[in-house]
């Protein structure tokens, strides 16, 4: 809610912070990646995921507010999530929540089960109750009976209402509208009388615009409540059949403004007021442009307001910049730490704390400095950091030394097992055995059995393997056993790493492979760490990077 309504926003990493990070564009795409949610960076996979239901319906409805009739491909599976997660908010809007899906192709969202699901949340008063807001009083049973209409108006049921049903309805409706009735209540009054194809009140129409003249000196919650008011009147207006007087020369900069940042369901409602206001289509150009390029491949809509970052991401994050060689200064990345350390939901497993250790670490001292005493406690911990490496915990020891090296422990020389290179999973669980021990500086420590003969026929066929982070270090090792760059092994490079990279926003990033489009950091981190080695041989660091490796 940052932008033209509300001030007041989680301080996100932004090259305005540092003049340090004003290197390059590359340096910035990592901005993209800071979460509105909790100011920490947040694993990019998270922008395959569609938005959840209310963010969804609202994003939609905006679209076909705007004249795109939205279409969707959404397998069942993810219609079945969503319509979980919908009901489970709201029995009732929960269901209107699943409307634009349904209108957009995706049968599943509601079907003739629902029809009977709202007619039974129907009370003898002619009023309906959602369990989610409340049996008791007006404003809850005018939000529940407003959503019911809504659903069974678009299963094309409301037809069916019996007449004796219809007439208790309207009957408690209308005596709802000589009572003093605030704008929602108003809108939700007059919305359910039109779904019924009963007249507004005059009572109703009669209420004024709220007042823009004070817009300027007024706070960011009361614009945004201002919003919802103004919203509400056009709802009041239109069910009546009237114009609704609306101040363009305030709303419209309002939306130049917040296009690209405002919550779905505000932007709907601002798209909602300038449409009936009149505002010309130009006007609306930069909401189409930001939904356009979160609509993701089966027609639904992405919600990065809603991603929540970690200090895993994070990391990850402040390992890429150290290895394309920018600053990993960054103010707000350490308040974001600083809040989740101070608060109840801070994570007190090992791994989690290490984690935030490394993180402080790398982003207040640059990666300099002694290492903490938290730190060097958690990296003597077996349970932390196994002191016996096996084929089945080689990925926990390698990422656990990889974060003590980060925190700047030195890492003692594990035991390590010994197991037969003949199968994908083996090989990768041997090459992460060599990659976590050259990370942690201890090259000379990898085992004799790990060798650049045993790995040369898997480094050369990235085929055998199920995601780019895997064939990277398997090919990382073959080199740190003595393997070189060849024909051969250059053109499987160029099969198996080369054309994952880059998605969306995020052009120097590589994708997850076998099949998954999203970008990964700790795949990049792989690709990137293997390019450094060859000396940037294959081009994948971006652009400038010093190319000088292990």
């Amino acid at each position: 809610m940052c932008a033209a309504l509300l001030a007041s926003c989680t301080s996100t990493s932004s090259t305005s912070d540092d003049p340090g990070r004003r290197e390059s564009a590359a340096a910035r795409q990592f901005d993209l990646l800071v979460s509105k949610q909790n100011g920490y960076y947040y694993h990019p996979f998270l922008r395959q995921e569609p938005a959840g239901p209310a963010a969804q319906s609202y994003a939609l409805r905006t679209l076909s507010e705007l004249g795109r009739d939205p279409k969707t491909s959404i397998a069942a599976a993810g219609v079945a999530s969503l319509r979980r997660e919908a009901l489970e908010t709201s029995s009732l809007w929960g269901r209107d929540w699943m409307i634009p899906l349904r209108r957009a192709g995706a049968a599943g969202a509601l079907g003739r089960s629902d029809a009977a699901a709202v007619n039974k949340t129907r009370t003898e008063g002619g009023w309906y109750v959602d369990s989610a807001l409340g049996k008791d009083g007006d404003p809850a049973r005018l939000g529940a009976t407003w959503a019911a209409l809504e659903v069974l108006d678009a299963l094309g049921r409301l037809r069916d209402l019996p007449a004796a049903d219809r007439a208790t309805t309207v009957n408690w409706l209308r005596s709802l509208a000589g009572k003093s009735t605030a704008p929602d209540r108003g809108s939700a009054l007059a919305r359910s009388l039109q779904l019924l194809k009963e007249p507004v009140p005059a009572a109703l129409t009669r209420i004024a615009a709220p007042r823009t003249d004070d817009f300027s000196d007024i706070t960011a919650d009361t614009r945004a409540t201002r919003l919802d008011d103004t919203y509400a009147y056009v709802v009041i207006q239109e069910a009546a059949g009237k114009r609704p007087a609306v101040n363009r020369e305030v709303w419209e900069p309002v939306l130049r403004d917040g296009a690209a940042t405002l919550p779905y369901e505000q932007l709907y409602r601002l798209v909602h007021v300038l449409k009936a206001a009149g505002s010309p289509e130009s006007v609306f150009a930069p909401v189409l442009k930001r939904l356009d390029g979160e609509r993701l491949d089966d027609g639904t809509v992405r919600d990065p307001d809603a991603y929540i970052g970690n200090p895993d991401a994070s990391l990850f994050v402040q390992r890429l910049r150290a290895l394309a060689g920018w600053s990993r200064r960054d103010p707000a990345l350490l308040a974001a730490l600083d809040r989740e350390e101070k608060s109840a939901d801070a994570g007190q497993e090992g791994a989690e704390r290490l984690n935030r250790a490394a993180l402080r670490k790398v982003t207040a001292a640059g990666g300099t400095g002694d290492a903490g005493d938290q730190a060097r406690q958690l990296c003597a911990d077996p349970q932390v950091l196994p002191a016996t490496v096996t084929e089945q915990n080689a990925t926990q020891w390698q990422r656990t030394a990889l974060t003590c090296a980060d925190a700047g422990v030195h890492v003692g020389d594990p035991k390590t097992g010994t197991w037969s290179l003949d199968t994908p999973d083996r090989v990768v669980a041997a090459a992460t055995v060599a990659v976590g021990l050259a990370d942690s500086g201890r090259s000379g420590d990898i085992p004799s059995w790990i060798t650049a003969d045993a790995l040369k026929g898997w480094a050369q066929n990235p085929d055998r393997f199920t995601s780019v982070y895997q064939y990277a270090l398997v090919v990382r090792a073959y080199l740190l056993g003595g393997g070189a760059l060849d024909v051969t092994l250059r053109e499987a490079l160029g099969r198996g790493i080369t054309p994952y990279q880059g998605c969306p926003g995020l052009p120097n990033l590589y994708q997850v492979g076998g099949g998954d489009s999203a970008c990964d950091l700790k795949t990049t981190w792989s690709v990137w760490t293997l390019d450094r080695q060859l000396h940037g041989a294959m081009g994948w660091l971006p652009t400038g990077t010093p190319r000088n490796g292990k």
